[in-house]
């Protein structure tokens, strides 16, 4: 147990110095362009990349614990990385495709200069997908340096891109820009640092093998980001740039907070795959207890996003009222993959898409009247229903485990 214990500490500090570097570094140019820009411009900003995000998560697809979870030897999981790579190419292009032909639908705040910019901004998803691939591998033989290496050459690259053109042109078209150079040079990256050669497979059978393989880890993880995304859409039509970016200001901060738990189950997923003992148990109180003490400093620290610009006061009440719902968010990342790693895929997907429907019924019922401060509200009511919802499912046989 104390070896399991120092792979998944030096793993998970790893992916903490990746975000340290990758999400610290966007707050910090999120923190320049609301004092030097403005919060219209970042609520524009926001609405982009929330639609990008949700390309990140619809290219996901699940490839990854899919093609972990089919590879017995490293001989394999070569192979596996080769198809992934290709498959998630070609959801990418898919993806770009879809979003802008979207995005050209959208009314109300999503004027002609969000949807004319949105095309460079949407190729930040095909350089997400190979980074993301190259991941499969590192994740499996649990070397996430070398994804750590990637990620900070990108990020630093990225915002000193963003920080020149806040101060010599701060245009939304050249903080887009800055933003898809940054996901380039962090795919570029990724693909020196995987092993040579790779055995790619060009036979488009095998293509479609592995995405099948994976539909049901795709089609959870899209219903998981419509359920936690779809808020700053409906927000983005019927409210504000100001309140949109004030929402996503908050956001952006809880999204920072939510990395470890996501961090510690990238770790863990594979030694729950391999291991005989269950690893969900005391997985799910350690993430408790954590969860709560991280909830408390959030509710008392809020106040103090005043430092970035006077009146944010949308982004101190909204960023309390997510902190309640922090601890659920802890939690569910544990069940979901305990689950998916005993292939009950079916339940979890299941409880995802009935959050996903419940989210948007709410925030479609309440956005319109009652803004940022309902969707806030919103997201805590979904995470407690997936809460429940998958710790019912998960009641037996996984919690008894042994």
């Amino acid at each position: 147990m104390s070896h399991q214990l120092k792979i998944i500490a030096n793993n998970t500090l790893a992916q903490l110095i990746a975000k340290f570097f990758g999400a610290g570094l966007t707050l910090l140019t999120t923190y320049y362009t609301i004092r030097l820009s403005g919060i219209d411009l970042y609520g524009d900003l926001t609405k982009i990349l929330v639609m990008v995000a949700v390309g990140f998560t619809a290219i996901d697809f699940g490839l990854n614990a899919e093609g972990i979870r089919s590879s017995s030897n490293q001989g394999e999981l070569k192979k596996n990385v080769g198809s992934i790579i290709l498959a998630r190419l070609l959801l990418s292009f898919l993806a770009v495709i879809v979003l802008n032909l979207l995005i050209q639908f959208l009314p109300g705040g999503y004027s002609n200069a969000i949807k004319n910019v949105f095309w460079l901004a949407s190729l930040a998803i095909i350089f997400q997908g190979i980074y993301t691939s190259s991941n499969a591998y590192f994740q499996y033989q649990l070397s996430y340096w070398r994804s750590t290496i990637s990620v900070v050459v990108g990020s630093l690259i990225g915002t000193l891109l963003t920080l020149y053109y806040l101060k010599y042109s701060p245009t939304l078209p050249n903080l887009i820009l800055a933003n898809t150079i940054g996901y380039f040079v962090m795919a570029i990256c990724s693909l020196i640092l995987l092993p040579k050669p790779l055995a790619i497979s060009y036979k488009p059978l095998a293509i479609i093998a592995l995405l099948r393989r994976s539909l049901i880890l795709g089609a959870i993880l899209i219903a998981s980001v419509l359920a936690s995304k779809i808020d700053t859409v409906i927000l983005g039509v019927f409210r504000s740039s100001s309140e949109v970016g004030e929402y996503g200001f908050a956001y952006r901060i809880f999204d920072v907070i939510l990395v470890l738990p996501v961090f510690i189950m990238n770790t863990i997923y594979p030694l729950m795959l391999q291991s005989k003992k269950s690893l969900l148990r005391p997985t799910l109180y350690a993430l408790a207890g954590l969860g709560i003490f991280v909830a408390i400093s959030l509710w008392i620290l809020a106040p103090f996003v005043y430092l970035v610009r006077p009146g944010l006061t949308l982004t101190s009440n909204v960023l309390r009222l997510l902190s309640i719902s922090l601890p659920f968010f802890y939690l569910t990342a544990p069940l979901m993959w305990a689950l998916i790693a005993q292939k009950r895929d079916k339940l979890v997907l299941l409880t995802y898409l009935m959050a996903a429907l419940l989210n948007a019924s709410l925030n479609l019922s309440l956005i319109p009247h009652y803004g940022a401060t309902a969707a806030a509200i919103n997201t805590g009511f979904t995470e407690l229903f997936i809460f429940v919802s998958l710790l019912y499912c998960s009641r037996n046989p996984i919690i008894h485990y042994s």
